[in-house]
Protein backbone atom coordinates (compact mmCIF):
# COMPACT_ATOMS: atom_id res chain seq x y z
CA UNK A 1 0.00 0.00 0.00
CA UNK A 2 1.65 3.10 -1.33
CA UNK A 3 0.86 6.37 1.45
CA UNK A 4 3.90 8.48 0.24
CA UNK A 5 5.05 9.84 -3.14
CA UNK A 6 8.41 10.77 -2.94
CA UNK A 7 9.20 13.24 -6.09
CA UNK A 8 12.72 14.32 -7.76
CA UNK A 9 12.61 17.92 -9.54
CA UNK A 10 14.73 18.75 -12.27
CA UNK A 11 13.82 16.16 -15.40
CA UNK A 12 10.37 14.59 -13.46
CA UNK A 13 8.35 17.56 -12.76
CA UNK A 14 9.80 20.37 -14.58
CA UNK A 15 11.67 19.72 -17.80
CA UNK A 16 15.51 19.49 -17.75
CA UNK A 17 17.69 19.63 -21.27
CA UNK A 18 21.28 19.67 -19.53
CA UNK A 19 22.89 19.58 -23.16
CA UNK A 20 21.85 22.90 -23.19
CA UNK A 21 23.94 24.14 -20.57
CA UNK A 22 27.13 22.43 -21.81
CA UNK A 23 26.44 24.04 -25.46
CA UNK A 24 26.08 27.56 -23.59
CA UNK A 25 29.23 26.58 -21.34
CA UNK A 26 31.47 25.96 -25.28
CA UNK A 27 29.87 29.14 -26.59
CA UNK A 28 31.88 31.07 -23.64
CA UNK A 29 34.83 29.28 -24.42
CA UNK A 30 34.96 26.81 -21.22
CA UNK A 31 37.98 24.16 -20.77
CA UNK A 32 37.31 20.79 -20.63
CA UNK A 33 38.60 20.65 -16.78
CA UNK A 34 35.61 22.16 -15.51
CA UNK A 35 33.45 19.18 -16.01
CA UNK A 36 35.73 17.80 -13.54
CA UNK A 37 35.20 19.82 -11.22
CA UNK A 38 33.02 17.63 -8.75
CA UNK A 39 34.11 19.03 -5.57
CA UNK A 40 32.87 22.51 -6.62
CA UNK A 41 29.47 21.43 -7.82
CA UNK A 42 28.93 19.06 -4.93
CA UNK A 43 29.64 22.17 -2.34
CA UNK A 44 27.60 24.31 -4.32
CA UNK A 45 24.65 21.82 -3.98
CA UNK A 46 24.66 21.47 -0.34
CA UNK A 47 24.55 25.12 0.33
CA UNK A 48 28.53 24.95 1.35
CA UNK A 49 29.47 27.85 -0.80
CA UNK A 50 27.13 31.06 -2.32
CA UNK A 51 26.27 31.44 -5.92
CA UNK A 52 29.06 34.62 -5.78
CA UNK A 53 31.32 32.23 -4.24
CA UNK A 54 30.47 28.96 -7.37
CA UNK A 55 30.85 31.60 -10.14
CA UNK A 56 34.30 32.39 -9.02
CA UNK A 57 35.34 29.05 -8.81
CA UNK A 58 34.24 28.04 -12.10
CA UNK A 59 35.60 31.25 -13.89
CA UNK A 60 39.20 30.27 -13.81
CA UNK A 61 37.64 27.35 -16.18
CA UNK A 62 37.06 29.48 -19.41
CA UNK A 63 39.69 30.94 -21.98
CA UNK A 64 38.65 34.15 -21.32
CA UNK A 65 37.56 36.21 -18.66
CA UNK A 66 33.94 35.63 -18.28
CA UNK A 67 30.96 38.32 -16.50
CA UNK A 68 29.44 36.40 -13.88
CA UNK A 69 26.06 37.33 -15.33
CA UNK A 70 26.90 35.38 -18.50
CA UNK A 71 28.20 32.41 -16.49
CA UNK A 72 25.08 32.48 -15.11
CA UNK A 73 22.63 32.82 -17.54
CA UNK A 74 24.73 29.43 -18.99
CA UNK A 75 24.30 27.43 -15.78
CA UNK A 76 20.62 28.35 -16.56
CA UNK A 77 20.62 27.24 -19.81
CA UNK A 78 19.60 23.92 -19.01
CA UNK A 79 16.00 25.05 -17.85
CA UNK A 80 14.34 25.98 -21.03
CA UNK A 81 10.69 26.09 -19.72
CA UNK A 82 8.80 26.90 -16.87
CA UNK A 83 6.63 24.88 -14.60
CA UNK A 84 4.10 23.10 -16.19
CA UNK A 85 0.28 23.45 -15.12
CA UNK A 86 -0.42 20.36 -15.98
CA UNK A 87 1.74 18.59 -13.35
CA UNK A 88 0.80 21.22 -10.51
CA UNK A 89 -2.73 19.80 -11.34
CA UNK A 90 -1.20 16.38 -10.99
CA UNK A 91 -0.38 17.17 -7.90
CA UNK A 92 -3.20 18.70 -6.45
CA UNK A 93 -5.11 15.20 -7.12
CA UNK A 94 -2.57 13.25 -5.63
CA UNK A 95 -2.45 15.48 -2.24
CA UNK A 96 -6.13 14.28 -1.79
CA UNK A 97 -4.71 10.71 -1.40
CA UNK A 98 -1.01 10.69 -0.77
CA UNK A 99 1.40 12.41 1.32
CA UNK A 100 3.42 14.01 -1.25
CA UNK A 101 7.30 15.37 -0.48
CA UNK A 102 9.86 17.06 -3.00
CA UNK A 103 13.55 15.91 -2.86
CA UNK A 104 15.88 17.42 -4.93
CA UNK A 105 19.70 18.34 -5.53
CA UNK A 106 19.46 21.81 -6.39
CA UNK A 107 21.05 25.04 -5.80
CA UNK A 108 20.40 28.75 -5.72
CA UNK A 109 20.80 30.24 -9.25
CA UNK A 110 18.71 27.05 -10.56
CA UNK A 111 15.49 27.86 -7.89
CA UNK A 112 15.78 31.66 -8.45
CA UNK A 113 15.21 30.93 -12.04
CA UNK A 114 12.36 28.72 -12.10
CA UNK A 115 10.63 30.76 -9.62
CA UNK A 116 11.30 33.82 -11.69
CA UNK A 117 9.79 31.67 -14.55
CA UNK A 118 6.84 30.79 -13.01
CA UNK A 119 6.59 33.67 -11.01
CA UNK A 120 5.60 33.64 -7.72
CA UNK A 121 2.16 32.66 -7.04
CA UNK A 122 2.27 29.85 -9.62
CA UNK A 123 5.45 28.81 -7.99
CA UNK A 124 4.09 28.94 -4.42
CA UNK A 125 1.16 27.15 -5.64
CA UNK A 126 3.44 24.22 -6.92
CA UNK A 127 5.37 24.46 -3.53
CA UNK A 128 1.63 24.17 -1.41
CA UNK A 129 1.23 20.64 -2.95
CA UNK A 130 4.02 19.02 -0.88
CA UNK A 131 3.83 17.96 2.66
CA UNK A 132 7.36 19.04 2.85
CA UNK A 133 10.40 20.44 0.66
CA UNK A 134 13.64 19.52 0.54
CA UNK A 135 16.41 21.24 -1.15
CA UNK A 136 19.70 19.81 -0.98
CA UNK A 137 21.25 23.27 -0.79
CA UNK A 138 19.10 24.21 2.36
CA UNK A 139 19.82 20.99 4.31
CA UNK A 140 23.47 20.85 3.46
CA UNK A 141 23.13 16.79 2.00
CA UNK A 142 22.57 15.71 -1.07
CA UNK A 143 21.10 12.64 -3.03
CA UNK A 144 22.82 9.29 -3.82
CA UNK A 145 23.89 9.80 -0.19
CA UNK A 146 22.08 7.87 2.60
CA UNK A 147 21.80 10.28 4.77
CA UNK A 148 19.42 12.39 2.78
CA UNK A 149 16.71 9.68 2.60
CA UNK A 150 17.01 8.88 6.58
CA UNK A 151 16.39 12.54 6.93
CA UNK A 152 13.63 12.22 5.08
CA UNK A 153 12.33 8.94 6.63
CA UNK A 154 13.16 10.04 10.42
CA UNK A 155 11.74 13.81 9.89
CA UNK A 156 8.22 12.64 8.38
CA UNK A 157 8.12 9.18 9.95
CA UNK A 158 7.67 7.41 6.90
CA UNK A 159 8.10 4.07 6.03
CA UNK A 160 9.98 3.70 2.95
CA UNK A 161 8.14 0.25 2.00
CA UNK A 162 5.04 2.60 1.87
CA UNK A 163 6.53 5.23 -0.34
CA UNK A 164 7.17 5.39 -3.87
CA UNK A 165 10.46 7.08 -5.04
CA UNK A 166 10.33 8.64 -8.68
CA UNK A 167 13.56 9.83 -9.62
CA UNK A 168 15.30 10.33 -13.38
CA UNK A 169 18.67 9.12 -11.88
CA UNK A 170 19.93 5.60 -11.76
CA UNK A 171 22.12 5.62 -9.00
CA UNK A 172 19.24 8.05 -6.94
CA UNK A 173 17.42 5.22 -7.40
CA UNK A 174 20.15 2.37 -6.67
CA UNK A 175 20.26 4.11 -3.33
CA UNK A 176 16.33 4.37 -2.66
CA UNK A 177 15.92 0.61 -3.37
CA UNK A 178 19.07 -0.12 -0.76
CA UNK A 179 16.61 1.48 1.92
CA UNK A 180 13.64 -0.18 0.51
CA UNK A 181 11.55 2.52 -1.71
CA UNK A 182 9.47 1.51 -4.01
CA UNK A 183 11.28 3.21 -7.24
CA UNK A 184 10.37 4.32 -10.38
CA UNK A 185 13.30 5.36 -12.62
CA UNK A 186 12.13 8.04 -14.67
CA UNK A 187 13.01 8.06 -18.24
CA UNK A 188 12.06 11.70 -19.70
CA UNK A 189 12.73 10.75 -22.83
CA UNK A 190 9.89 8.33 -22.63
CA UNK A 191 8.15 8.82 -19.99
CA UNK A 192 5.35 11.13 -18.30
CA UNK A 193 4.98 11.88 -14.81
CA UNK A 194 0.80 12.15 -15.54
CA UNK A 195 1.18 8.57 -15.53
CA UNK A 196 1.55 8.11 -12.59
CA UNK A 197 -1.05 5.85 -11.73
CA UNK A 198 -0.06 2.62 -13.38
CA UNK A 199 3.17 2.84 -10.99
CA UNK A 200 0.93 3.49 -7.54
Amino acid sequence: MIKNILFDFGAVLIPLDESLTFKAFEELGVKEELFDQKDIFMAYEKGKISTEEFLEKIQPFFFRKIFKPDLAKAWNALLPEPLPEENIMLLQRLKKEYQLILLSNTNDLHIKTIKEAAGPFKYNKFLRQFNKVYYSQEIGMRKPDEEIYQEVIQDLGIMPEETLYIDDNKTNIDSGEKLKFNTWHFKPATDSILKIDQHL
